[in-house]
């Protein structure tokens, strides 16, 4: 536990792992346009993540521990020496990779970003130079000019820093690790060994160097004034500050040392990582063998899970007094704790940090917070307040999980198919209930004749005229016929005589005229499709009518919600 008085204010630290922008090498052959979907929703997620952080949280330093591009070592450099791993790669060049870390500047450097959108924040530091296997490749697979340039926008991967009084050593474990292979070029790992070699050194001149600094802030604060009303006064005057009494310092200053690496340390198999991986919960509490909970130890292509156990244990050696391991590169949570290597005392904690990225094959991605406090006396010796001097109880970590993105795709998608099965019900219940009105209102008696029943009555009308002629045939006197009482005109008056009537007549002429000619059984005159069973007709009339329910019902819906989505995924 952290030990430390009310008023104190502790310097807070973020570990950000793995964000591993999405590019053509993370889904190869994603057609279009789920591929710019991808890209534009985990670069939503990631820039939103952060600002969030940044505005909640307010760190003092971010620190990136790798693997901040996916295929960054596959894309080509302006100068010779570089190697394409695929085909496939060979058109994307050095443009594209300034593209890419134009898009990276844009989600983490962005002043807006780092700001959190506040106005006025305190002032932070970011180290994103810890390279990962995917920015410069793993061991053998590592090509000096990709990462040269990889040292040039994000600084060396091997340094020291002094943060919050402890002692910062990262180390460039990806190219480190090609001294396992007898076969690797010097070129890959020398460099890595001899800042390993210089190690003590650099870092007793770091703490000298960070011990100066806080002496000369603190005097800059006790310098001697006072107050006057005489303008003559030489106000440029130098003010000695007060000597500092006993400010002799010891030959060999520590701090907490602690070691950033992508690349976890080498532990057993199936050493438990703890009840907060994601992945596989402890099979039972307290078990010193769970497979399925650690990380495994294996590699591949490019890759490697944990590095060797001797290079573990010379980077343990070298470095010395080691309390903490924060690592990277597998993408869920790990904490154990280290016992075969030399270390400050009880052990090296390890922690693996869980990626940010929701793309990385976790559904919570995360990050981790760690607040330092190590109040030190101006010799650089740390005060006796309770605090360990192995400085275990210097630091404390807190995981910080995010939202679980592919489980809100999940809802939505399970929301669109309820929608869609609504608004399907609720068109066949109105088409039902509409259609069930209508023929509640319909009148008694028919509106419009059919053709069996024309055919019906035009042969009455022959039998009634043959009746007729018989009649007279027989001398009795037929009585008139309603057509001999209401035709008013000679039947040759019409156009075409008593010839049949053209198609432009069959269209525009009244039922009355059509009297006596049936044509085809697939004419169709004025709607009157003969041949056509009634049945289907309206089968297919209140399908239409449900069809056009369902697109209505749908625009309704969805033009709303695709603008208030629209809405929220532009702003922030």
């Amino acid at each position: 536990m952290l030990v430390k008085p009310p008023s104190a204010r502790p310097h807070h630290v973020v570990f950000i792992a793995d964000p591993q922008l999405v590019d053509p090498h993370t889904y190869p052959g994603r057609p279009w346009p789920l591929s710019s979907l991808t890209v534009a929703f985990t670069d939503k997620y990631l820039k939103r993540s952060y600002k969030t952080l940044q505005r909640h949280i307010d760190p003092d330093t971010i620190l990136f521990l790798g693997d901040l591009f996916d295929g960054g070592r596959e894309w080509d450099t302006i100068h010779s020496g570089f190697t394409a791993s695929e085909d496939q790669w060979k058109g994307y060049g050095q443009d594209f990779w300034l593209r890419e870390y134009d898009r990276f500047g844009r989600i983490f450097f962005d002043p807006d970003q780092v700001s959190g959108g506040a106005s006025t924040r305190r002032q932070k530091t970011i180290h994103a130079s810890l390279p990962g296997n995917h920015d410069l490749g793993f061991g053998m697979g590592v090509q000096p000019v990709v990462r040269r340039r990889f040292h040039a926008y994000f600084g060396e991967g091997d340094r020291v820093d002094i943060i919050g009084n402890h002692t910062f050593v990262s180390l460039d474990t990806v190219s480190l690790s090609a001294m396992d292979n007898p076969e690797a070029p010097n070129e890959l790992w020398n460099t890595s060994m001899a800042f390993l070699d210089q190690i003590q050194n650099t870092t007793q001149r770091m703490l000298r160097h960070e011990l100066s600094h806080q002496q000369a802030t603190d005097s800059l604060s006790r310098y001697v004034h006072a107050t006057t009303d005489d303008l003559t006064t030489d106000l440029h005057r130098v003010v000695t500050p007060p000597t500092r009494q006993g400010s002799d310092r010891p030959t060999n200053l520590e701090l907490p040392t602690v070691v950033l690496s992508h690349v976890p340390f080498y532990r057993e198999p199936g050493t438990p990582c703890g009840p907060l991986r994601e992945r596989h919960p402890p099979s039972a509490p307290n078990l010193e063998n769970d497979e399925p909970n650690a990380i495994r130890v294996a590699g591949g292509y490019q890759y490697q899970n944990v590095l060797t156990r001797d290079l573990s244990r010379t980077i343990a050696e070298k470095v010395g007094g080691v309390g903490y391991v924060f690592s990277g590169d597998d993408h869920d949570y790990c904490e154990v704790v280290h016992r075969a290597y030399p270390s400050a005392g009880g052990g090296i904690r390890e922690i693996t940090v869980k990626s940010m990225s929701w793309a990385m094959g976790v559904r919570k991605p995360g990050f981790l917070l760690a607040s330092l406090w190590n109040p030190i006396d101006e010799r650089g010796r740390p005060l006796s307040n309770g605090i360990q001097d192995n400085g275990a109880a210097t630091l404390q970590t807190h995981l910080c999980l995010l939202p679980d993105q592919l489980g809100l795709f999940i809802r939505y998608a399970i929301c669109l198919v309820l929608t869609i099965g609504v608004v399907i019900v609720h068109a066949v219940a109105t088409t039902s209930r509409d259609k069930h009105a209508l023929s509640a209102k319909s009148p008694v008696l028919p509106t419009r004749e059919t053709m069996t029943d024309a055919r019906s009555r035009s042969k009455g009308r022959s039998r009634a005229s043959s009746t007729s002629t018989h009649a007279e045939s027989n001398g009795v006197l037929a009585p008139r016929s309603q057509n001999a009482r209401t035709r008013s005109v000679s039947p040759g008056s019409f156009i075409g005589g008593y010839g049949l009537p053209s198609m432009q007549e069959k269209r525009h002429s009244t039922l009355v005229e059509r009297a006596g000619y049936y044509g085809r059984e697939t004419d169709d005159w004025g709607g009157y499709e003969v041949g056509t069973k009634p049945m289907d007709r309206r089968r297919r009339g209140t399908m239409n009518q449900i069809l056009t329910r369902i697109r209505k019902d749908l625009l309704f819906v969805a033009v709303p919600s695709l603008v208030w989505y629209y809405w929220l995924m532009s702003t922030g």
